[in-house]
């Protein structure tokens, strides 16, 4: 009696499609033995009389093996009956399985299991246009994207893995393979006062941080006082938006235009036209001057340079190049 419930109890954690598949398996196979047995002359080999059952089970029917004896048809009418049975019965619970896997997915309930890739948080028009440019620069790149507003992923983002919960929650983070991830960014959310939205940005910021300590992480934040505490936090990188937006708006009011010049800096960086290269030995102690025509000849600009983590728009002509300097360079836009 035990070992009985111990195999009602086994049999019960066994998923029913693995359950139908056995079963198909073994009526075929069952059935193939028994008219081997029953008509050696027609079905000379066991394996003709199993082929011949999972033809019939599959409603193929080739006719190359039919049974002639009354009996052996009588186990052909039992396999029609309980092996199609079975083999409907699979097809449709994988067809259904197959369904609620994709619904899943659009849910936002699967877990993501790739590695190197690309975890943006929170869903909204800064995010969506990210995403859009990430998949434009790099489009080999796994997306994965964490929100809790949203019932399913929207129809517009193709090759984005969605998943639904609270960022700053372990069991999201995880869902969403952050300790494979390669850079995380963190949008901040527009809900409530300015100070809440950072501060939930720095929390999850603390999250990301606390399961991959190595994972490169930008951070949206909307006020200035909340810089320092996001870098505390682990940000390697603060996105100050709200102080962006102003300087464009303000320069646009008092210098007309200067707002077009800017929005063609960023096409150019969306573009991959906008690189850091770091100097080379050859390139050590030449002056800025000399050093353009260099990259001119190659059909690239240097605007700039960034050394000790300050970038320096335009120097002076004389500056020498030093080690670890990485030039600011355009390259040609041959679109236009």
């Amino acid at each position: 009696m035990q070992q009985w419930l111990f195999i009602r109890t086994l049999l019960g954690h066994v998923p029913l499609v693995v359950k139908l598949l056995f079963a198909v398996i073994g009526s075929g196979v069952l059935a193939g033995a028994l008219v081997h047995l029953l008509e050696p002359e027609r079905f000379s080999t066991w394996f003709e009389g199993i082929w011949w059952a999972f033809v019939t089970v599959s409603t193929v029917g080739y006719g190359d093996f039919v049974p002639e004896s009354t009996i052996t048809r009588i186990v052909a009418i039992v396999l029609i009956f309980v092996g199609v049975g079975f083999m409907t019965l699979l097809v449709t619970s994988f067809a259904g399985a197959a369904v609620s896997i994709n619904q899943s997915a659009k849910e936002g309930v699967i877990s993501f299991i790739g590695k190197d890739h690309i975890v943006v948080i929170g869903w909204n028009e800064r995010s969506r246009q990210s995403i859009e440019n990430i998949q434009l620069a790099l489009p080999y790149i796994k997306i994965v994207l964490i929100d809790e507003t949203l019932d399913e992923l929207p129809k517009e983002l193709k090759n984005v893995h969605f998943v639904k919960g609270n960022s700053s929650e372990d069991a999201i983070l995880k869902q969403a393979n952050i300790s494979l991830a390669r850079s995380v960014l963190i949008t901040a959310k527009h809900q409530g006062s300015e100070f809440t939205a950072d501060a939930r940005s720095i929390l999850t910021t603390l999250a990301v941080k606390g399961q991959n300590s190595d994972v490169y992480t930008t951070v949206e934040i909307l006020t200035k006082e909340q810089l320092a505490n996001a870098k505390r936090a682990g940000a390697d990188k603060c996105v100050e938006s709200t102080t962006l937006t102003g300087s464009v708006l303000t320069s646009n009011l008092l210098h007309q235009q200067t707002s077009d010049v800017i929005n063609q800096f960023l096409e150019y960086n969306e573009k991959n036209l906008v690189e850091f290269r770091l100097v080379t030995e050859k390139l050590v102690g030449k002056s800025f001057i000399d050093t353009l025509p260099l990259f001119y000849k190659e059909e690239m600009l240097i605007i700039g340079l960034k050394r000790s983590g300050q970038i320096l728009f335009h120097p002076h002509s004389s500056l020498l190049l030093e080690p670890n300097d990485e030039l600011i360079v355009l390259k040609s836009n041959k679109a236009t």
